[in-house]
């Protein structure tokens, strides 16, 4: 038999009351109406209650609803009308287990999964809940259930009845909770929506290997793969500068087969790669944009600042440090035409590493470690002398800007030669 324990739940009244009361953890429904009348006074045909969207019948149990210590109950005096029972048919989320958090208790499947900012700063487990988009009280129960990911992600998509005194909204707002954790309705947490279990045993795209966990991408396909390979894959994009603009999602990556509409769409599922990676991504980010609108970074050791300069100017003097660049070359000033020598070419390999800086104009740096892993990864592309990233153990590059194609250690266009005696370091 299992375990029963007793818990508070916070009760709000349509009229403005609020008060707690303690439940039971094997309560039904109607048994929780009994402790809200004598507390307040009313009587159990006066009033209906509300949780998470929808209108609560007597024989539904607390654990099956899923409330929990210190949730909101709605006690609403009016009628209550299109009422619904939430719909529990979205793919389940299971435990991603990213050593943030303790597995789910055996029948306590995790239903959902977010990214909890604040203090978890981790993936966590989440629960799911709706309140009025016109005045955010969560007094609202849904006409209709929500039937997937679609419905909890797209605003005004879902609609239903606002029951607070001062409200008639009718479009409902889907918001997320950590529940490691008592969470206020004004600190929400973000849903990893892509991160699933995997119940149908499907193959990872990349390993072909099953697991439990998988991040499923939203192409048609729905193209699997596994969270470490997931990690991988994401690592590897950020070292190659695989990550390309998406005018609505930002920087992001497509599944392993590139399929249309596979974007990452929630840049919060990149934090798997663990705050150093996340930070690069940002900063990455920020310099592919200023990159793009034509800015430069100041060169000056423990700088890299980003401007942006007017067209066609060369001359730019560092708005942080001062330090007086050529725009076309990135070596101090001059006059007459720039030299691209060895000595420039290492001396614009080492201020890649300083690249990665905010717009503003703030000073930004990299760890100790990450700049000493920079300086010794990095190298011009032949051609077009932008700053590459070397990738795990493959000598065969492709430059991110100009697409040219070459050698790590030989730094000349890709050919058999290369392929035959040094394609693998």
């Amino acid at each position: 038999m299992a375990e029963t324990f007793t818990f508070p739940v916070s009760v709000k009244e349509s009229g403005g009351r609020n008060y707690m009361i303690n439940v039971r953890s094997n309560w039904n429904v109607a048994q929780v109406k009994e402790a809200i009348v004598r507390q307040s006074g009313l009587k159990p045909n006066q009033f209906k209650l509300v949780f998470a969207g929808m209108e609560l019948k007597e024989q539904m149990t607390l654990q099956g609803i899923g409330v929990q210590n210190t949730s909101t109950l709605h006690c609403v005096r009016s009628n209550v009308s299109a009422s619904v029972q939430m719909e529990r048919s979205m793919q389940p989320l299971s435990d991603v287990n990213l050593g943030a958090m303790e597995p789910a208790a055996k029948g306590q499947q995790t239903q959902f999964y977010v990214y909890c900012k604040k203090p978890c700063d981790a993936v966590a487990s989440g629960k799911l809940r709706v309140r009025c988009a016109q005045c955010k009280d969560t007094a609202f129960v849904l006409s209709e259930g929500p039937s997937g990911w679609s419905d909890v992600l797209t605003r005004g998509k879902m609609r239903g009845n606002c029951h607070s005194s001062a409200c008639s909204g009718r479009i409902a707002e889907f918001y997320f909770k950590c529940a490691n954790h008592h969470t206020l309705d004004e600190d929400p947490s973000v849903a990893l929506h892509m991160i699933r279990s995997n119940d149908v045993d499907v193959e990872c795209i990349v390993c072909t290997e099953v697991r439990d966990i998988v991040v499923v991408f939203d192409c048609i396909v729905g193209h699997s793969i596994c969270v470490g390979c997931f990690v991988e894959y994401a690592e590897s994009a950020l070292n190659n500068r695989g990550f390309v603009k998406h005018d609505q999602y930002g920087f992001t990556i497509k599944c392993p087969n590139h399929c249309d509409g596979s974007e990452v769409k929630e840049i919060h599922h990149f934090r798997m790669m663990g705050e150093k990676n996340y930070n690069r991504y940002q900063h990455f980010g920020t310099e592919e944009w200023l990159r793009q609108m034509g800015g430069v970074f100041c060169p000056a050791l423990d700088c890299g600042n980003g401007m942006l300069p007017d067209q066609g100017q060369r001359r730019i003097e560092c708005t942080v440090c001062k330090h007086v660049f050529c725009a076309r070359c990135t070596n101090p000033y001059h006059s007459g035409q720039c030299r691209r020598g060895q000595a420039d070419q290492q001396a614009s390999q080492a201020s890649s590493s300083n690249r990665f800086a905010a717009i503003d104009g703030q000073r930004a740096r990299w760890a100790e470690a990450t700049e000493r892993c920079i300086k010794d990864t990095t190298k011009p592309c032949p051609k077009c002398n932008a700053a590459i990233e070397k990738n795990k153990g493959c000598n065969h590059m492709t430059c991110y800007m100009c697409k040219f194609e070459f050698c790590w250690p030989c730094m000349i266009e890709w050919n058999g030669n290369c392929r035959g005696n040094h394609w693998f370091a």
